[in-house]
């Protein structure tokens, strides 16, 4: 048998390009193609028209039996009914004993010195008293007397008393 010669000898790069240039027609011949899509494949990948979004809704239960508390599944603060009222009023205490002391600064911005502490108009504080500390607000301060107010109850400190 003669050997191949090498004209006839198959060259692998020769065969893999003659194998793209096939290629190219056919890949050339779909992008072409261009047509709209039919009606019958439309529906199955457009979304709908308006897209429900489902609302939560979340109710405190009253009884064990309704639910509980899903970060403190032992605790029963949710079905007792404990009734705090925060807005009450401090019942003023009648012995308490605030004394005038003093009466300075400017005619715009007055300070009262009542039990040893200085108020200015408006200001609320706690003062010492012999029954221990008693939170009072300075209402007004005059030329010879404050308007104080302690708790609901509101008291006229004179600096000379009987006058």
């Amino acid at each position: 048998m003669k050997p191949f010669s090498p004209m006839l000898r198959p060259k692998p790069l020769l065969l893999a390009a003659l194998l793209l240039w096939l290629a190219f027609p056919s890949l050339a011949a779909q992008t072409k193609t261009n047509s709209p899509p039919s009606p019958a494949s439309a529906p199955t990948n457009a979304l709908p028209a308006q897209l429900e979004i489902p609302k939560s809704v979340f109710l405190i239960p009253t009884t064990p039996q309704q639910g509980k508390d899903p970060f403190f599944p032992r605790s029963m603060r949710l079905f007792t009914s404990d009734v705090v009222s925060t807005n009450l009023q401090p019942t003023p205490d009648v012995t308490v004993e605030l004394k005038l002391k003093g009466i300075s600064g400017t005619l715009a911005r007055r300070l009262a010195i009542i039990n040893n502490r200085t108020f200015e108009a408006n200001e609320e504080g706690a003062v010492s008293t012999a029954s221990g500390l008693v939170r009072i607000r300075c209402l007004e301060i005059r030329a010879d007397s404050v308007l104080v107010q302690i708790g609901g109850e509101r008291r006229i400190l004179r600096l000379r008393p009987g006058s």
